[in-house]
């Protein structure tokens, strides 16, 4: 047995069949075969069943797909390891943020980050969770966050935290900065939404329905910076996780009201390759941002819960 076998056979039960495992893995089909058999024979055990449809893990074949990941995931971890015996934090880190990070804490995590650790090649992508869920899987990014999921194959999820959901509308509107609010008090909405498909459309709709909120109007807008301009300037409304309003707590340059009766929340998580450890440099950024998400946290609990 060897760590190309391992490779190959975890590639395939990620991958749910020899064809799409040869694409993500640039082998062939023909070697992928012929690496799980040798690994079958070398065990004596059968670990996949072929099907029309793709490949399904037998019983020995579930025990020993997470066997595989430990051990690649182990392996990976050294080799990191080794090469940091310098004490210097260098390479290449690429991370994926959603609109929440990228607008409400990463400019001060960047800033400390950058100045700590430059010999790292930071890269920052901003998109939406199933895009940048897709990118850690084809190894495009090392790590993202992303609203909390059951992971899909291949990816482990850390809990990061869970974050209140704010009401956004125009300043000087029927509405006081800061007072909480009941959507129930407010129907027929006028709401600026991400467009269908997205995770958090997804939630949005569901705590409507399951608060049998009536809706006059949504504008579908996949466009986080149109979206704030937008509400600003119109009587729509949108609603946004509370990290990224932070900074307009005092600036008052958009109405923001937290939702109550019934309250909404979103919780993080950290999603990573299972088989692969992240990189040095990862650790210290996450710490960094980590410690900025709590002071976001501790900002609005000031103004919930004032002293």
């Amino acid at each position: 047995m060897n760590l190309r076998q391992l490779h190959s056979f975890v590639g395939i039960v990620e991958e749910g069949s020899f064809n799409r495992a040869a694409q993500r893995l640039n082998a062939t089909q023909s070697g992928l075969s012929m690496q799980i058999r040798n690994l079958e024979e070398d065990l004596q055990v059968s670990l996949l069943d072929r099907t029309p449809r793709g490949v399904t893990l037998t019983r020995a074949g579930r025990l020993f797909y997470g066997r595989a990941v430990a051990i690649l995931r182990q392996v990976n971890q050294a080799e990191a390891e080794l090469k940091d015996l310098s004490g210097k934090v260098s390479g290449p880190l690429k991370v994926g943020l959603m609109p929440t990070f990228t607008r409400g804490l990463l400019a001060p995590v960047l800033d400390r980050f950058i100045a700590e650790f430059p010999n790292v090649e930071l890269t920052v992508v901003e998109a939406y969770s199933a895009v940048l869920t897709q990118m850690v899987q084809d190894g495009q990014s090392d790590f993202a966050i992303v609203p909390q999921a059951p992971a899909p194959s291949g990816l482990t999820a850390t809990y990061l935290g869970t974050d209140r959901e704010i009401l956004v509308g125009r300043p000087g509107g029927p509405r006081q900065h800061l007072a909480p609010v009941r959507l129930a008090d407010l129907q027929p909405l006028k709401l600026a939404l991400p467009a269908p498909g997205n995770a958090r459309r997804d939630a949005i709709n569901a705590f409507l329905a399951g608060a049998n909120l009536e809706v006059a109007t949504i504008v579908d807008m996949d466009a986080m910076i149109a979206t704030l301009e937008f509400v600003r300037s119109t009587d729509f409304v949108t609603i946004l996780p509370a990290t990224m309003c932070t900074r307009d707590i005092d600036a008052q340059t958009i109405c923001l009201n937290p939702l109550i009766g019934p309250a909404m929340t979103v919780s993080y998580a950290i999603v990573e390759p299972a088989t692969r450890a992240l990189p040095a440099a990862a650790e210290p950024f996450l710490e960094r941002l980590r410690a900025e998400y709590e002071l976001s946290q501790q900002r609005w609990q000031s103004v919930l819960e004032p002293a």
